[in-house]
């Protein structure tokens, strides 16, 4: 790798600066709606741990041994951020979000610059990966807004550290082997996918390029037990608080489990089929063309061939985890819980994508004097325009105007954004609930009062998936209570069954509920039962 000189990194150094204060500026006044509905689930969790008082009659935080197994990691490190923001958890997130930003430019600025050794094609796809990418299962790639600084978002921005520490030093790899171990457990579902990637790599390596001659079969045993030495706080916390034992009527958990998780799931050629479509084209093409580009070059095809071979390994192991899983299940007569997770893992089948787009560009460059003059000055447009990709004029133009490059920049970045953030009336109605109503009080609304609030809430179906590993037979409960509530005739039934569960509050949209109006905010009714 070519030394960076020191302009040039204080550049990429102050650009992500730049980025990531905006961003914490953007949301110092940020709401709780302006979380993911993901968040919105952890942040209750935090705070039981804050408080065990809290969420006494809550449909999955009534017993903390439900959510322990939960990503300890995260958890416990928005618990430390929160002591300085005097537990408020948006800005706990808020400040987590800082420092993602900056490691998330940052390192996959180095990691590119590593194998593509070219500074603009390093910053150029750099910016470019921060961009929101929507991927099958209702993932997501990149890093943006508040809503993005998720469990997942907290792993990618470190997943580039153990590929840094990696070389032809058997004692490195020992410890980038630790690494990404360690680093799983901010979000494992992802970091399986990081080991995968990880490993997968290494014996690439090995297999095209014979850059890994370390690699005997001890020391490549030493590797896969330091990567699981690095995976043993969630394997122990995880394995040790769930169980695959039935104790519970099967085919009640899959009716439960059906009526929450989309089928996609647990069938994955309905969720392969959502990798066709026009938007994976843009990292379907990059492997593609840089195949037919490099074909007359052996070790440009070498790399060609090894990112094609590696995108299908992440798609397709994650992808088998689900019939393996169901048939594991059906001999041994368990019920393992883990494929519907697992199949989410081939998101970082984009990765590949990428640098062959990085290694593109760059063949594509260095192949003409003038395109290596011009090319800076097209990144510097590129930059340009990100600044107005917000705006109206620019919102139907093509890639500019899409999620990869409208949610780059905050919006006090964006030149006539038409995006403003704005408090709720769900936030306003949260405040008056805290405000006003016992701390011990129980409610029937949306999961996101449980956090807002830290009120216990019940029926939600939000929360009901925290179950689905943690509490088996608490889950089926849910169910079977949604599917008696559903089929209800009136209101009145509605709300004689809610008092059957002691609820003390009903927060709806609903104008005709027969009990004490205590709170309006815009179309959004408090009813005390």
């Amino acid at each position: 790798m070519k030394r960076l000189g020191k302009y040039k990194l204080l550049f990429v150094i102050t650009i992500n600066i730049i980025i990531a204060v905006a961003y914490f500026i953007d949301n110092k006044d940020a709401s709780y709606s302006e979380l993911s509905s993901d968040i919105q689930n952890i942040i209750p969790v935090a705070q039981k741990f804050d408080n065990p008082q809290l969420f006494t009659h809550d449909l999955y935080l009534d017993n903390l041994s439900n959510v322990k197994y939960y990503t300890p990691f995260y958890v416990q490190s928005l618990r430390f951020i929160a002591k300085f923001s005097n537990y408020n958890y948006v800005q706990a997130i808020n400040v987590l979000g800082l420092f993602c930003h900056l490691a998330f430019g940052i390192l996959w600025f180095f990691l590119l610059y590593k194998y593509i050794n070219s500074f603009w094609v390093a910053l150029f796809v750099s910016i470019l990966m921060r961009g929101i990418i929507w991927l099958p299962g209702l993932e997501i790639w990149g890093i943006s807004d508040l809503w993005t600084i998720m469990p997942r978002t907290v792993y990618i921005s470190l997943l580039p550290l153990p590929f840094l520490i990696l070389s032809k030093t058997f004692y490195k790899n020992v410890i980038a082997a630790i690494l990404i171990g360690l680093i799983f457990n901010f979000h494992p579902i992802t970091g399986l996918g990081g080991i995968l990637l990880f490993v997968s790599f290494l014996s690439l390596s090995q297999i095209c390029f014979k850059k890994q001659e370390w690699l005997t079969l001890t020391k490549s045993i030493t590797i896969l037990i330091c990567i699981l030495i690095g995976m043993l706080p969630f394997i122990l916390t995880y394995f040790g608080k769930t169980t695959s034992e039935v104790t519970y009527s099967i085919t009640e958990f899959n009716a439960a489990f059906n009526a929450r998780i989309p089928e996609y799931f647990s069938q994955p050629l309905l969720y392969l089929k959502q990798w066709f479509h026009f938007k994976t084209l843009f990292f379907i093409l990059p492997l593609g063309l840089y195949y037919v580009y490099s074909f007359k070059i052996k070790e440009e095809l070498q790399k060609a061939k090894a990112l094609i071979i590696l995108t299908i390994i992440l798609v397709v192991i994650p992808t088998i985890s689900v019939p393996i899983e169901q048939w594991v299940n059906t001999v041994l007569g368990l019920n393992l819980r883990l494929s519907f997770q697992l199949i989410r893992v081939q998101k970082v089948a984009i990765i590949p994508g990428f640098f062959a787009l990085a290694f593109l560009l760059n063949d594509i460059i260095e192949s003409n004097r003038i395109s290596i003059k011009l090319f800076p000055y097209l990144v510097g447009l590129y930059f340009v325009l990100l600044s107005f990709s917000q705006s109206p004029w620019l919102k139907k133009v093509p890639f500019i105007g899409d999620d990869i490059s409208n949610t780059i920049l905050p919006h006090n970045l964006s030149f006539f954004s038409t995006v403003k953030d704005s408090q709720l009336d769900i936030d306003r109605m949260s405040k008056y609930i805290q405000n006003n109503t016992n701390s011990s009080a129980l409610i029937c609304g949306s999961h996101m009062y449980r956090g807002a609030t830290k009120r216990s809430v019940v029926f939600d179906g939000k929360g009901a998936s925290m179950l689905i590993e943690g509490n088996p037979e608490q889950f089926i409960k849910w169910h079977l209570r949604q599917q008696k509530i559903s089929n209800l005739q009136s209101m009145q039934e509605v709300i004689d069954y809610l008092k059957l569960f002691d609820v003390d509050y009903f927060v709806t949209r609903n104008k005709d509920v027969p009990e004490t109006l205590v709170h309006t905010e815009g179309p959004i009714f408090l009813y005390k039962l």
